[in-house]
């Protein structure tokens, strides 16, 4: 599965539609079911990701409250999904790839479950985590990432390259 090199990148930007961006096209890369260059954007997997209807890229994202607010930090649970879910075959895809957004909104209990999953990713799981503020995260978490740093409304091409070259 894993085309780039590392299981887990840091995807910072202040832009939210920058790293979301940006998680999508690793993520087609990362699943691209084509030969030849990744993502080709029009196999099955590809064209699935850029729908969001993909069941091997699995979105992490905040709880809401009541009143369908999203809360403040991501807690624990969320990332203890993961966990049990990682230890699943994928449905569809050679591998499973996680979107953490916001990343750097989890406890510290949150990110130190997901350490676990970091040091020792189970069978062909990859880990992409979205932050505005990647110094957020403990740096536990950040040595296991790569980071890439992204521009503003969307990736530049030098932060995809480095993430190729990964």
């Amino acid at each position: 599965m894993n085309k780039l090199s590392m299981h887990a990148y840091i995807l910072a930007s202040p832009s939210a539609q920058a790293r979301t961006d940006a998680a999508r096209r690793m993520a087609s890369e990362l699943l691209c079911s084509a030969p030849g260059p990744r993502p080709c954007g029009a196999c099955r997997d590809c064209r699935k990701i850029a729908s969001g209807s993909h069941p091997d890229v699995i979105y992490l994202r905040r709880d809401t409250d009541d009143r369908g607010r999203e809360k403040r930090e991501m807690g624990v649970d969320r990332i203890r999904s993961i966990v049990a879910d990682a230890q699943v075959m994928p449905n569809e895809a050679e591998g499973k790839v996680y979107v953490i957004e916001p990343a750097d909104s989890m406890t510290v209990a949150a990110q130190n479950a997901l350490l676990k999953l970091l040091e020792e990713p189970p069978g062909p799981s990859s880990f992409l985590l979205c932050a505005e503020n990647p110094e957020r995260l403990l740096a536990t978490v950040r040595s296991r990432c790569a980071l890439i740093r992204l521009g503003g409304e969307s990736a530049d091409a030098e932060a995809e390259e480095r993430a190729r070259e990964l």
